[in-house]
C-alpha cells in the first residue's frame, strides 16, 4: 500500500513539473508586460491595445529585428544594441571566482551568450511555441531582473531560499549557448520546473547545465563596460547612474577590476572631480565628468588605446534653480534611493533636467555651430568639447533659460559651495 500511494506521489510530482513552467510562474511576466506597455508601446504608432489591460502584443519585437541598417552610401550606421545580463554561478566550482558568482552575459539583433560558453544566433535562441526568437522585452526585462533569488555576488543563502520560498523572482531562465544546450538553447524555458526550481531556491545555478539562470546585469557589472571592451570599442561614452551618494565610484571601481582580471586590459582615468554632496574638496573645481585612456595597445602593441568619457549626475553649483530648489529640499539628491519607484512631478523633472544640463554643460554653448562646420565624426567632437569643458572654470548658476542668477539666492547646502 505504501509503495502504491509513492508511487502515486512520484507520479503527481512528475506531472506537476511537467505543467507548471518556472518562468511563467514567476513575476518576470507581470514586470514584463509593463515595462513593454511604458516604453516599447510608446514607440509604436499603430499599437491596437487591450481595452482593459493596455497591453498590444505588437509592441514587443524580436531581437534579431533589430540589426542595424547599413547605409550604401557610406553615411554612419545605426548602434547596434546590445542587452547586458547577468549568467548566475552561485554554485562555481572556480575558486577565483567565489566572489563574483556570476558571469558576463549579452543578448543583441545577433547573437545571444559570452565569450566563455559561445554564442547562438538571436534567430534561434529562446524561442516560443509560436515560433518567436528572444525579444528585446524579455532582454531588458531580464536586465533588468534585480529582485532575484540569485543576484551574482549579491547572493546570500538566506535571501536565496525566502525570495525562491516567495516566488520574489523576476529572473529567467533560458537554454545554454554553449556545448551543455546543444538540446536546449533554441526553447524559451525548460520542460520541467523542479530542477531549477531547486538550483533557484538552493543557489546551485552554473553555467555547465543544460538551463542556465540569468538575472540583472548590474549582478555582474553593473555600468556596461565590461562587454564594450570585450570588443575594443575605440570611443566608449560611459554614464553611471547608479546610487552612489558618497561618490565611492563602486560600480565603476569593479568594472575596472573585472576588465583588468579578464580582459588584460588597463583603464586609467585623469584627475576626477566628481564630488559628493558632503565631501568636495574646497579648493577643486567640481566637474560632472572625466575622461580616460583604454589600454588596448596593453596587449598588442599595434592597436591604438580607446577613449572613455565617465558622466556621473553630480551637484556643481551651476545647476538651473529648480533643479538647486530641489536638491535643498531632498539632500539624496541626485542618488536618491531606487526603493523609491513612484517618482512626483517635481522629482521627476529634477533629475530629467539635471541630465539635459549636464550634457548641454558638456557639449557647450558653440555645439550646434561648430557641429554644421564638423567634418570628422561627430564622436571627435564630443571628445573636444568636454576637455574644453573640463578645462574651464565653473558658471554662474543658471535658472535653465540662459539667464544668471541673482548673488542674492542662497549659496551654502547641499550640492553648494
Amino acid at each position: 500500500m505504501l509503495t502504491l500511494v509513492g508511487a502515486g506521489l512520484v507520479l503527481i510530482s512528475a506531472a506537476t513539473a511537467r505543467a507548471i513552467n518556472a518562468n511563467k510562474f514567476s513575476l518576470h511576466s507581470i514586470y514584463r508586460n509593463r515595462l513593454i506597455r511604458a516604453y516599447l508601446g510608446a514607440s509604436n504608432e499603430r499599437r491596437n491595445p487591450n481595452a482593459f489591460t493596455g497591453f498590444d502584443p505588437e509592441d514587443n519585437v524580436e531581437m534579431h529585428r533589430l540589426t542595424p541598417y547599413l547605409p550604401s552610401d557610406g553615411s554612419p550606421a545605426k548602434l547596434l544594441h546590445i542587452v547586458n545580463i547577468a549568467l548566475n554561478l552561485v554554485k562555481n566550482e572556480k575558486l577565483a571566482w567565489q566572489e563574483r558568482r556570476a558571469e558576463s552575459f549579452t543578448v543583441s539583433p545577433l547573437h545571444v551568450g559570452n565569450w566563455q560558453l559561445g554564442y547562438r544566433r538571436s534567430t534561434d535562441y529562446g524561442k516560443t511555441r509560436q515560433g518567436r526568437a528572444i525579444t528585446l522585452g524579455t532582454a531588458v526585462t531580464i536586465s533588468g531582473a534585480a529582485a532575484s533569488p540569485n543576484m551574482g555576488y549579491h547572493s546570500s543563502p538566506a535571501v536565496t531560499f525566502l525570495m525562491a520560498l516567495f516566488n520574489i523572482r523576476l529572473g529567467w531562465w533560458l537554454g545554454n549557448p554553449g556545448k551543455a544546450g546543444s538540446d536546449t538553447f533554441d526553447r524559451s524555458s525548460p520542460k520541467y520546473a523542479i530542477g531549477p526550481m531547486i538550483q533557484e531556491a538552493f543557489g546551485f545555478t552554473n553555467d555547465v547545465n543544460p538551463y542556465i539562470y540569468l538575472s540583472d546585469g548590474g549582478h555582474f557589472e553593473n555600468l556596461g563596460l565590461y562587454e564594450m571592451v570585450l570588443r575594443h570599442c575605440r570611443f566608449i561614452v560611459l554614464i553611471d547612474a547608479g546610487r552612489d551618494p558618497d561618490c565611492a565610484f563602486e560600480d565603476l571601481g569593479n568594472a575596472i577590476r573585472k576588465v583588468r582580471i579578464d580582459l588584460g586590459v588597463q583603464i586609467n582615468l585623469q584627475k576626477v572631480r566628481i564630488y559628493s554632496n558632503t565631501r568636495r574638496k574646497p579648493d577643486e573645481i567640481p566637474k560632472y565628468c572625466a575622461i580616460g585612456s583604454i589600454g588596448y595597445g596593453r596587449l598588442d602593441k599595434s592597436e591604438p588605446d580607446g577613449m572613455l568619457i565617465y558622466i556621473k549626475p553630480a551637484l556643481c553649483e551651476d545647476e538651473p534653480t529648480d533643479v538647486y530648489n530641489y536638491a535643498q529640499v531632498n539632500p539624496g539628491f541626485p542618488h536618491e534611493s531606487t526603493n523609491d519607484q513612484w517618482f512626483s512631478e517635481s522629482q521627476f523633472e529634477s533629475y530629467r533636467m539635471l541630465g539635459s544640463h549636464i550634457i548641454e554643460q558638456l557639449c557647450g554653448e558653440d555645439w550646434h555651430q561648430q557641429a554644421g562646420t564638423w567634418t570628422g565624426s561627430k564622436l571627435d567632437l564630443f571628445h573636444r568639447q568636454v576637455q574644453k569643458y573640463l578645462a574651464l572654470g565653473a558658471k554662474p548658476m543658471s535658472s535653465g533659460d540662459g539667464k544668471a542668477v541673482s548673488e542674492s539666492l542662497p549659496v551654502s547646502g547641499p550640492g553648494v559651495r
